[in-house]
């Protein structure tokens, strides 16, 4: 092979000739640095001096090369970063709605960018210049915007567009610390799954975010002026039973319970649902039995039953302070439920009653409608309380023995309810025993328990202890192990 030939053959192996455009480049500049008298044979001395200068020509120009590469390389990287963090802040920006950035919307691009913001004047002054978010400052941004007292008095436009948006507006100026990191986390779930896979693992931690700050928020409401964080909680999942689609809510809920119960050292759980639970209490007792928000109300208490760890504390709850105080029982939030019906809250007086004001009056056609109308709602009301019922007792052994003892507890202390005097002197049975309509509506939830057991020939019949019923006083401990509520033989009951 010539050494023509095998120049060349040395300069494609070379890793240097990649720098050049092409081949052709690179042997164009490796001849070039040869010496250009190649007929005349220079002595020996001038031969190897000439040799040494253009071996060192040749090195000087890879060193200038290397340096060049890492050049562009450098700015390479620069630039992709530069463009992360740009992508970040406004994915920052999309999920959260708030931003650093207070320029002129007309110098910003208007791709990926929402149309309104809440700006953060203090937290920019702060960070003296830095005009974007990033994972290491969303954290103090969004304590900073939950801190807020009027966020919808710093909105900015973010794009030159400045046509009246009022949902934007609603959404980014936000006041309630629930419903809005509720609204994060929808939005963060979404940039789940439109963002590239660079951004994917930023956008998991502003979703994980959404959720750290709502357990912050429900430790801690005495931070958060003139919100009732757990109000707002209820009413959330008020909302979302309302809706087509709870689902979203229910795993939002979830994930924050999670949260609440792996970390109890501010506030406990029970701590944190309990209020909720009051709220709760206080705003069904003024409901009636043919109002449809009722059911509504309804479905939350079905999710609280369903919830293994929120149906643990009602249980708890819903115990009296006085076991022996038949009206107690009532008075906890599973007794308001019960209290609900079409009969009159107090025998006699007709007023605020909302059923058969005038039937004198009415046509026999009004009344049979009025009939009907009741017969509706208190057969779902039924259906509802039977599946409230049913699901403390299947949900685990801890929350069966509680309810069993709160029902037997319930009948041993309204016992004196059928005796006669209780009739004839109504002051007296209003301020020691639960009302008619509360035992019509245990029993009739009781009886849909009962109902798979009455069935002809079912085989459920079999599973039934038939000497329950002669069962004497048990420890705690027994009645817990033989789920038994309460004995027949302190009721007085001839078995």
């Amino acid at each position: 092979m010539t050494d023509q030939g095998n120049n060349n053959q040395n300069i494609s192996r070379n890793p240097f000739a990649a720098l050049f455009s092409s081949l052709a480049d690179a042997k164009q500049f490796a001849s070039g640095q040869k010496p250009q008298q190649l007929s005349t044979q220079p002595p020996l001395e001038d031969s190897g001096e000439s040799q040494s200068e253009s071996e060192n020509s040749v090195s000087d120009s890879v060193d200038d090369n290397d340096d060049s590469v890492a050049e562009i390389s450098r700015s390479f990287r620069s630039r992709q970063e530069l463009c992360e963090q740009l992508n970040v802040n406004h994915m920052i920006q999309r999920i959260f709605l708030i931003t650093l950035d207070n320029s002129d919307p007309s110098l910003r691009g208007g791709n990926g960018i929402p149309p309104r913001c809440v700006y953060l004047e203090e937290m920019a002054a702060d960070l003296d210049g830095q005009d974007w978010l990033d994972m290491d400052n969303i954290e103090q941004a969004l304590f900073n915007r939950l801190l807020l007292l009027e966020p919808g008095n710093q909105l900015i436009y973010m794009t030159s567009c400045s046509a009246v948006n009022l949902s934007a507006d609603r959404d980014a100026g936000e006041k309630c610390a629930i419903p809005y990191l509720f609204a994060c986390f929808q939005r963060a779930k979404e940039e789940i799954t439109k963002v590239p896979e660079k951004l994917l693992s930023f956008a998991v931690r502003c979703k994980n975010l959404t959720v750290s700050n709502t357990r912050t928020v429900l430790l801690t409401p005495e931070i958060y002026i003139s919100q009732n964080v757990y109000e707002q909680l209820l009413d959330l999942l008020l909302e979302s039973f309302n809706g087509a689609h709870p689902e979203e809510v229910v795993e939002f809920v979830e994930e924050v319970i999670a949260g609440l119960l792996s970390d109890q050292e501010v506030r406990t759980f029970e701590e944190v649902i309990v209020p909720v639970f009051d709220i709760f209490q206080g705003r069904v007792k003024d409901l009636d039995l043919c109002q449809p928000l009722l059911y509504s109300y309804l479905d939350v208490l079905l999710y609280f039953s369903h919830h293994k760890d929120i149906a643990k504390v009602l249980v708890e709850h819903i115990q009296p302070k006085d076991p022996a105080n038949g009206l107690q029982y009532q008075k906890s939030l599973l007794g308001t439920v019960f209290n609900i019906s079409c009969l009159l809250k107090t025998p006699g007086v007709v007023e605020g009653h909302g059923y058969f004001l005038n039937p004198s009056r009415s046509s026999a056609q009004e009344t049979k409608v009025q009939e009907a109308n009741i017969h509706q709602f208190m057969g779902q009301f039924h259906d509802k309380l039977h599946q409230i019922l049913k699901n403390l007792l299947q949900r685990s052994g801890e929350t069966r023995h509680l309810l069993l003892t709160w029902l037997g507890s319930c009948l041993q202390a309204n016992a004196g309810r059928a005796k006669i005097w209780a009739n004839q002197m109504p002051e007296i049975f209003f301020q020691m025993y639960a009302s008619d309509a509360f035992f019509l509506n245990l029993g009739a939830a009781l009886l849909k328990l009962c109902q798979p057991f009455c069935r002809p020939r079912s085989p459920k019949l079999l599973t039934f202890n038939p000497t329950y019923c002669a069962l004497k006083e048990l420890s705690e401990e027994e009645r817990r192990n033989r789920n038994v509520c309460f004995s027949f033989a302190s009721l007085n009951l001839k078995v």
